[in-house]
């Protein structure tokens, strides 16, 4: 049967990782940033991007970005501890995000989203977090494309020794790509952060250009 609690356990984490975090620290910009190169597209996978426009870019009609874009946005990042899960919430368009700690699966029938489904464990101090059940979209915003079905992104989150400071790698497995694709990025601890909501996105200049 489908277990649908939220059981408040609260494991002994190795680290306290709940708080607002800062993820334009040592940032740069989410283009073409992805390893290796040249990229390793399969013959679908490079069909698929010759024929991309930027006009093409969903997030410009006010659609969720989703992982793995998100993941390199510099947007702040408030994180809390659920129980079973922690709680992860990007300032970007008041995205929410769950990682299952308590070892669940994805039931049979969970259906793809911008998000997907994360389960997360600890390797000592790394954080490590799997995520599946992602709908298509960009890998980047170049263009790359993401399949979706099939596709699996893990991600490490090592922190520093005073823990105010954490890096994050993600490495993706597509079927549009021959060999793993990885992105890295930082964050830093930032107690004095704004975390008020963004306003809703609004597409009006999209549909008003075409």
């Amino acid at each position: 049967d489908r277990d649908y609690t939220y059981r408040a356990q609260h494991a002994p984490y190795p680290i306290d990782i709940t708080g607002p975090w800062r993820n334009d620290y040592k940032w740069h910009v989410t283009v073409d940033d992805l390893e290796p190169k040249p990229t390793p597209f399969t013959d679908e996978g490079r069909r698929i991007f010759a024929a991309t426009e930027p006009y093409h870019d969903y997030a410009l009609r006010c659609m969720a970005m989703g992982l793995p874009r998100i993941f390199g946005a510099p947007y702040n990042m408030d994180i809390s501890d659920a129980g079973s899960h922690y709680v992860m919430l990007y300032l970007e368009h008041n995205t929410p995000r769950r990682v299952w700690m308590d070892g669940r699966t994805a039931p049979a029938d969970t259906l793809p989203t911008p998000m997907g489904f994360s389960v997360g464990h600890w390797e000592g101090d790394v954080l490590v977090i799997e995520t599946t059940h992602l709908m298509s979209g960009w890998l980047d915003g170049s263009g790359l494309p993401m399949k979706g079905e099939g596709t699996r992104v893990e991600e490490r989150y090592v922190w520093s020794a005073d823990r105010l400071s954490v890096a994050r790698t993600m490495t993706i497995y597509d079927p549009y790509y021959t060999a793993p694709l990885v992105r890295q990025r930082f964050a830093a601890r930032g107690d004095d952060l704004d975390l008020t909501e963004q306003a809703p996105c609004d597409p009006d200049s999209y549909y008003r250009d075409l």
